[in-house]
């Protein structure tokens, strides 16, 4: 986890040396549903997640651009087993790695579309079971064997698209998340998530 962070510290800096005063800043936060997706995913259904973090946009010609950040980003899904509801909370930092398409309006905005892979290091989470009204729950990514659990993988990686609308200080958007990693070893699905996103520019 920190070369993982170190990582993102360094690619952050180089972009803003590259960059110089071109760079634009931003705090993001948004609100989404997640589940799973596969064939492996049969009976998931889906949660309200949060999204929150920071993003920087590097200029690379007039109408493209290269984005990237950290978030922490909240994943997961619930279903039915034997009579017992069971939800999976998932909580991810996450970097995307985003070409920027901007396209002009006759309005004050112009129309962001964004496409590219992101790499997510699961950080924790929780696991909770109900049955008669009786709940248990322990760590996502931890090993529970009294549990029969197998902690979920922590490293997921996958692809990224949205649309936004940018405003000289403020940008609206959708994204979709397709993960391309099993979240567990063996027969197990993929994360899917979808998220509305307002952000700040500094």
């Amino acid at each position: 986890m920190k070369k993982f962070l170190l990582m993102m510290v360094c690619l952050f800096s180089m972009l803003t040396v590259t960059a110089q005063t071109k760079v634009t800043w931003s705090m993001e936060l948004g609100l989404g549903m997640s589940t799973w997706m596969g064939k492996d995913a049969n009976g998931s259904n889906p949660l309200f997640n949060p999204k929150v973090g920071v993003g920087i946009d590097v200029p690379l010609t007039g109408l493209v651009s290269f984005q990237t950040g950290l978030s922490w980003v909240s994943k997961g899904a619930s279903y039915k087993e034997n009579g017992t509801d069971i939800t999976v909370d998932q909580n991810y930092f996450e970097m995307p790695l985003l070409a920027a398409f901007h396209v002009g309006t006759a309005c004050k905005f112009d129309m962001v579309f964004t496409a590219g892979p992101y790499l997510a290091l699961g950080v924790n989470g929780k696991v909770s079971h109900e049955i008669d009204d009786v709940t248990t729950s322990w760590g996502t990514f931890d090993d529970v064997k009294a549990q029969s659990w197998n902690g979920l993988k922590r490293f997921d990686a996958g692809l990224q698209g949205g649309v936004a609308l940018d405003f000289p200080k403020w940008t609206v958007g959708l994204d979709g998340e397709f993960g391309l990693c099993k979240i567990a070893s063996g027969a197990a699905p993929r994360n899917l998530a979808f998220f509305f996103t307002v952000g700040y520019k500094f």
